[in-house]
């Protein structure tokens, strides 16, 4: 076999779209985080724009400039994603003059927008003026619904924002299937001891198994200085907490972005990069902050604290378990709404970010997904759900559908089977017939005589025919030398085609085989030799010599 490498590649003009990442779903109204990367090759150096549609309404547009042939480059977008709905982002970078092909400059993506409600709860050990314009934070976001529980006294607790008369009457929750039905969690200014064995064991559960986020705050009582760091709960933070109990000061601090922070969904009060780590070192001075210690491994800081004589961090986040967690090591942000200019959006901005962040991957009780969303010119995929009870502890015997809706009339319901490894796990192969965009949603009901309805998750995912070819088009020539030194061939340059010819006229490969018959053993020379005695016979009768 011979491996052939045809035309020169590596020197046509092409911008071209490699990959968009971003999240499956999004909450509506929110700003979401995408990176495109892409690759160009006769452009380095030149100006382009790229721009993110949804239908025909432009959601970004952003200059970048290319970097050097044939490396990628990764671009982060951050954008509000709208209204709630089964969406097709289309990110594109308009032609330069004399590109060859401008049909890979332009890729989609499906995500899913829900405008569902996610509920925090939120606990305060003493009235002060951050829990006031926290909830007035929230209050301007309609995808997230703070209840709180604020102590008054030693024994009194005021609460705000519950559904119902009975929701938190007892106190804070000492069962899973009341504290699992929130999304989120925010502790302020409260002692460890405050919580009970068992329920900071149900906390420790709530990120740990059923995925949820918690948000500690820093205060008089908080962190070190509430017996944090000798809980049950020390683990589920970011941080090595410092020794001690005095670590909460009343001094002013000003406040700046990390590296990480200026990439953050989190802390983009502005969309350029610059103008935003600006804008933050301008922000109203805080009057207290607490010493969190040092980051644990995996935790990220996004913001610090400068005090003076040093910086401590400020807001540090981590993923833990199913969940995350993270510290905002001050009560004073609320200074930042009462002392910048009047209508300047920052406090309030910042605080619905970071809400939406706590609480954007709190999976319910049923998980659905498929490991591939983007079908290239195949319909094939793999439907997964991932399904608890109310306790969120595996649902193991449940009846699971999922109901999908596409192009063409697209209709389908279809069952999926439980996993043979894995409790709660449920699966099934189906195929996509037709390109375009897809919905699916399924629902999990208990099995049995009277079903009851444990939860339901939707996601989509899209069919393309036709395009694969257009992307990833420059020559691959390490694959194609190791694939001819595999096979016993050879790789030609362009400059060598003259000699293709008498180069492949027969090679030791193993796939052209030599085979040796002898001359007279072949029935050709034997119906030869047996024609020529017939063909002499019937001149000499036509000769009449017979």
């Amino acid at each position: 076999m011979h491996t052939v490498g045809f035309g020169n590649t590596q020197h046509r003009r092409d911008v071209e779209i490699e990959d968009v990442s971003m999240a499956a779903s999004a909450i509506a109204n929110a700003r979401i985080s995408t990176t495109v990367t892409l690759t160009q090759r006769g452009y380095s150096g030149r100006a382009a724009v790229l721009t993110v549609h949804d239908g025909e309404r432009a959601l970004t547009q952003r200059e970048i400039t290319l970097t050097a042939d044939g490396n990628l480059q990764s671009e982060p977008l951050f954008f509000p994603i709208g209204k709630a709905g089964a969406k097709n982002l289309r990110f594109s970078v308009e032609p330069l003059e004399g590109e060859e092909s401008i049909v890979n400059n332009t890729v989609t993506r499906p995500i899913l927008v829900s405008d569902a409600k996610r509920r925090i709860l939120y606990i305060e050990g003493e009235p002060r003026w951050e829990y006031k314009f926290i909830r007035r934070a929230e209050e301007g976001d309609p995808t997230v619904e703070l209840v709180s529980m604020l102590r008054t006294s030693e024994n009194k607790v005021y609460r705000q924002g519950i559904g119902n008369p009975n929701e938190l009457a007892a106190g804070f929750p000492v069962r899973a299937e009341d504290l699992f039905s929130y999304s989120g969690i925010i502790i302020g200014s409260v002692a460890a001891d405050y919580f009970t064995p068992l329920q900071q064991e149900l906390l420790h559960e709530y990120v740990d198994r059923r995925g949820g986020g918690i948000l500690f705050l820093g205060g008089s009582s908080s962190l070190s200085d509430g017996g944090w760091g000798t809980s049950r709960l020390n683990e589920l933070l970011p941080t090595f907490l410092p020794s001690g109990n005095h670590n909460f000061r009343r001094n002013p601090a000003t406040v700046e972005l990390t590296a990480a922070g200026l990439d953050s969904p989190i802390t983009r009060l502005l969309d350029n990069p610059e103008q935003n780590a600006a804008r933050w070192k301008k922000l109203t001075y805080l009057a207290d902050y607490e010493d969190p210690g040092s980051l644990k491994p995996g935790a990220t800081e996004l913001i610090n604290v400068n005090t003076g004589h040093r910086k401590l961090p400020l807001l540090i986040t981590q993923s833990y378990g199913y969940g995350r967690t993270a510290i905002m090591a001050t009560g004073g942000t609320w200074r930042w709404q009462m002392s910048e200019a009047l209508g300047d959006p920052s406090h309030d901005l910042f605080w619905q970010q970071l809400l939406r962040w706590l609480v954007g991957e709190s999976l319910g009780p049923v998980a659905a997904s498929t490991p591939t969303r983007l079908l290239m010119d195949e319909g094939g995929m793999q439907l997964i759900a991932r399904v608890r009870d109310t306790a969120f502890q595996a649902a193991a015997d449940a009846h699971v559908t999922a109901h999908i809706i596409g192009p063409a009339a697209t209709d389908a319901l279809i069952q999926l089977r439980p996993s043979q490894d894995t409790p709660g796990l449920y699966e099934t192969d189906w195929r996509a017939e037709k390109p375009g965009a897809y919905i699916a949603e399924v629902v999990a009901e208990t099995a049995g005589g009277q079903p009851q309805t444990l939860g339901r998750d939707a996601f989509t995912f899209q069919r393309e025919d036709g395009i694969a070819e257009n992307f990833h088009t420059e020559q691959n020539r390490r694959f194609l030398e190791h694939l001819a030194a595999q096979t016993g061939g050879r790789y030609w340059k362009p400059s060598e085609l003259k000699s293709l010819p008498a180069d492949i006229s027969y090679s030791e490969a193993g796939i052209s085989v030599r085979t040796t018959k002898e001359l007279w053993n072949m029935p050709i020379v034997f119906m030869v030799l047996l024609g020529l005695p017939a063909a002499e016979w019937m001149l000499r009768r036509e000769w009449g010599v017979i």
